[in-house]
């Protein structure tokens, strides 16, 4: 009964026995190298790091993916950690080389995560094959010893992974992608089809929120399984993700305004009608094997249709009514604009994704679609990485934390001439998070978690005396429960477990009394406090705070674009390099944005925290996206033949950027000020009444002009009534409290 019991509870626990297989094929491969280096070889250099080796790559570091991704990530640790070791063996020469190392190599590999999750889940186990060398003695002679048990390890941590119990291969992100696309077509299907009929709307969407909830949220996604690398597929999954968004946001939209009653033409059914069927050749393009023979989705006749429509719509007559339901009516064709659009860009990003060129794009600007499908492997690296030295990337300040944390820390153990002191940077490493707060919640339980394995380790040692067969015995056992034990049982068991497995290790190479287990728990206290001071004076709310101050820099920026956009589409005066530098930046804070809210959900937030970040940041995507889509459709055309239209767009362009700086105003205080409607509507609808505005709108003169009028007055309405619509869920929110 008690062992039924046992089990449903580590099925429970540990659905697949995943973390159980984990422990027991990283404790084998660790004993074997281990054992074969100390009393095979009897030698105590190959046999430690045989050891940590196994430790820092197969507990410390998170390998995901297909089978040969976690191959090529081993081989790639290994090589680096050659590099880390060599370094480290070379700077023990004395305590301030090795500290000046540490503050360098800490620093490039934390930055390193920047580059994609294979990366940053092998961080933090190379943090520790620097950190392991760094101390004395000083043994430069003892490098290849140290180099043969690193190879060791590694090579039967490779070998180990793909035969004795491989972990489960994650549902790849593609097929994410197909279910939302899937789904959004689906629901684009119902809307041509129930003709505005509010309840059969309402069911295709409660129907399709389910499958679209997985694709369409990376918080659901686990970080290590998201494509974020800098590489050409992992930048169009991730331009897809986004470009999903948006379309659903253009979705919501359009449905909104059917049950409203806006009338559709033929011709704009018929472009959301090739619109769905692109969506769903890109969810089947997705859904087969992306080097298979399944065809692409095409492009090309979105293309089409859509020049088609926007023919169409110059070419309407010239007496058309013009009556109070326009507004609803332009702000359908503009979002069915987008929508074709975006669904053209999406189809053009699963092409990406399968390895297929597409036609050459702007090498000089981000801010062009798809500037990376023709770039260099190295370049992309290369851009990313500039892209984030920045004090407001939450990549940079990490890494800034962790290297001073990680070399304040040697630099007092090498004064203190501490004991075992890479134990206190190994507790500065793993116990220090990205804030204060969350770094306090991880100190305690490890605090807890080592007293207690060192009272258990205390007592073994105590009895057992250098007895060391008991260690050779029982070493295996305390290692699968200590690898296991924190997945199932939690940070305080894991501590203990894994202060009492250091205790077995060490007692097995050297004689040991019960001092080391005071020692161990005098180091793991000093270097968890060391982390916390550190993360108090190093940018202690993490991205907690960081995520107001580059929220309101990405929409201020987002309306220094949509007024450059107005601008431009205009024609006044607005020059084209001032332009594109305008769109550089406001896509740059958007990435930057991007991976603060990663990064912001996974911290401890305090509940007076209320606003919809992920609503907001929609919200700038909208602006950037929509501009981009409008300047792409009439960028080259000239001036307008209508000054005074001219004009009034520019005062309704500047009212709707005035909205955006409001919430990038009330999102940095959190303070409510609450709008009574939508300011930049109200002065819309105003405008349809002049009699420049009627002219417009009967494509008078200039039919082309007339329709870059009316898409740009559409983009303004809809941008104008999602601000407005942001700006009502933060202030409701906050008075609610």
């Amino acid at each position: 009964m008690r062992a039924a019991g046992l089990g449903e509870w580590l099925k429970a626990k540990d659905p697949g026995f995943v973390a159980i297989k984990r422990a027991a094929r990283v404790t084998l491969v660790a004993c074997a190298a281990f054992y074969f280096s100390l009393y095979v070889l009897d030698d105590t250099q190959m046999a430690t790091f045989a050891s940590f080796g196994c430790i820092a790559l197969g507990a410390l570091s998170q390998v995901t993916g297909e089978p040969w991704e976690r191959t090529k990530t081993y081989g790639a640790a290994l090589l680096a950690g050659i590099g880390l070791v060599s370094l480290g063996t070379v700077l023990a020469v004395n305590t301030w080389a090795a500290v000046a190392g540490m503050l360098v190599v800490g620093f490039a590999i934390a930055y390193a995560g920047v580059g994609g999750p294979r990366v940053a889940g092998a961080a933090n186990g190379l943090q520790l094959l620097y950190i392991l060398p760094s101390f004395p003695p000083y043994l430069p002679d003892a490098l290849g010893s140290r180099l043969m048990g690193l190879v060791l390890a590694v090579g039967l941590l490779a070998i180990a992974d793909r035969v004795l119990w491989p972990p489960p291969v994650p549902t790849p992100f593609r097929h994410r992608l197909a279910v939302a696309i899937h789904a959004l077509r689906d629901r684009l299907v119902a809307l041509l089809e129930s003709d505005g009929d509010r309840h059969s709307l309402a069911q295709s969407d409660a129907q399709s929120d389910a499958k679209s909830a997985i694709g369409l949220q990376l918080s659901r996604i686990p970080p290590l399984e998201r494509p974020t690398g800098p590489g050409r597929r992992d930048r169009a999954a991730m331009e897809a993700t986004t470009i999903l968004r948006g379309l659903e946001a253009r979705l919501a939209a359009l449905t909104e305004l059917s049950e409203k009653g806006a009338t559709v033409h033929a011709e704009g059914m018929h472009l959301l009608s090739v619109t769905a069927q692109s969506l769903g050749q890109s969810a089947e393009a997705l859904d087969r094997p992306l080097n298979g023979d399944n065809p692409d989705p095409d492009s090309a006749l979105v293309d089409a249709t859509l020049s088609e429509y926007v023919q169409w719509r110059e070419a309407l007559s010239r007496t058309a009514a013009v009556d109070r339901g326009l507004r609803m009516r332009l702000r359908f064709a503009v979002a069915a604009e987008e929508l074709s659009v975006w669904t053209r860009d999406l189809a053009i990003t699963v092409r990406i994704m399968k390895g297929k060129r597409v036609p050459a794009t702007s090498r000089t600007s981000i801010a062009e679609p798809f500037w990376y499908a023709n770039r260099s492997a190295p370049w992309l690296w290369f851009t990313r990485f500039r892209g984030h030295f920045t004090p407001r990337s939450v990549f940079f300040q990490n890494a800034i934390r962790l290297a001073v944390g990680l070399a304040a820390a040697r630099l007092i153990a090498g004064l203190l001439d501490l004991s075992h002191g890479f134990w206190m940077l190994l507790a500065t490493l793993t116990l220090m998070r990205t804030s204060v707060a969350t770094t306090r919640a991880a100190v305690i339980p490890a605090f807890l978690g080592t007293v207690a394995g060192g009272l258990v380790a205390a007592l073994v040692l105590a009895v057992a005396g250098a007895d060391s067969t008991v260690y050779e015995v029982v070493f295996p056992f305390v290692m699968v429960l200590a690898l296991a034990a924190g997945p199932l049982a939690g940070p305080i068991a894991g501590q203990a477990m894994f202060t009492l497995l250091v205790a077995m290790l060490f007692a097995q190479m050297a004689p040991v009394s019960w001092r080391l287990a005071e020692v161990r728990i005098f180091d793991v206290v000093l270097g968890g406090l060391l982390g916390a001071v550190v993360g108090l004076l190093v940018w202690p709310r993490g991205a907690t705070g960081e995520m107001r101050r580059t929220a309101e820099a990405t929409l201020n920026v987002a309306a220094n674009d949509l007024e450059s956009t107005v601008g431009s589409l205009t024609h006044r005066d607005v020059a084209a390099s001032g332009q594109q530098n305008t769109v550089n930046v406001a896509v740059h804070f958007l990435m930057l944005a991007e991976s603060t809210l990663a990064q912001y959900r996974s911290e401890f937030r305090s509940t007076s925290d209320h606003v919809d970040w992920l609503g907001v940041l929609g919200l700038a995507q909208e602006v950037v996206r929509g501009g981009q889509a409008l300047r792409r459709t009439h960028g080259t055309a000239g001036p307008l033949p209508w000054p005074r239209v001219a004009t009034d767009l520019h005062r309704l362009g500047d009212s709707a950027a005035d909205q955006l700086r409001d919430i990038a105003a009330l999102v940095s205080t959190n303070a409510g000020r609450k709008r009574a409607a939508p300011e930049a509507t109200e002065d819309m609808d105003a405008w349809m009444s002049t009699s420049e505005a009627q002219a417009v709108a009967r494509r008078e003169n200039d039919p082309a002009s007339a329709v870059r009028v009316l898409d740009l007055w559409g983009w303004l309405a809809g941008v104008s009534f999602d601000s407005w619509r942001v700006t009502e869920s933060i202030t409701s929110a906050i008075d609610s409290r």
